[in-house]
């Protein structure tokens, strides 16, 4: 507590010796300042692709793989009481079955395919605003100095004045 006592008259003595005043300068000059900068975007590259796939030329296959596939679970199921569900997925999977042997006993057919993808990054430069050299006129004489803003026809500057007793 007692360094506080003797710092405390120390402070208030360099306090008092100095003040802020504000004053307005005119502005003669406001350009902006300016930067490059990178900017990194994906490449996107798409490209058109043939594909060969084998179709089944008809639906026949595809139908007669559901009928047997439900004609042989309706068969095999005959005294369960799940008779119906069981003839349901025969003629579920007899129809995927059939639909795999006509499109390897099809014919094939090439498609044409879309494939985009990301190849790398394109490099874009872009200048930006880094800020304002602006020029202003103060008790007569002409100053520079650089701001992140425009301050428009005048701007207030801080002077530290000494204090008048």
């Amino acid at each position: 507590m007692r360094y506080l006592v003797l710092i405390a008259p120390f402070m208030l003595a360099a306090c008092a010796t100095t003040s802020k005043q504000y004053v307005t300068a005119t502005v003669s000059k406001a350009e902006p300042v300016f930067k490059t900068v990178e900017i990194h975007k994906p490449k996107r590259v798409c490209e058109e692709r043939a594909v060969v796939k084998k179709e089944a030329e008809s639906a026949a296959p595809t139908v007669a793989g559901a009928v047997i596939g439900g004609v042989l679970a309706n068969a095999l199921g005959h005294r369960s009481s799940n008779r119906g569900v069981a003839t349901a997925a025969g003629a579920i999977i007899g129809g995927a079955v059939g639909n795999e042997v006509g499109k390897q006993n099809g014919q094939e057919v090439v498609h044409h395919e879309t494939v985009c993808y990301q190849a790398g990054t394109e490099v874009e430069y872009q200048s930006v605003v880094d800020g304002y050299q602006v020029t202003y006129q103060l008790n007569g004489r002409e100053y520079t100095t650089k701001m992140a803003r425009d301050p428009g026809p005048t701007m207030q500057i801080v002077i530290d004045a000494p204090r008048q007793n």
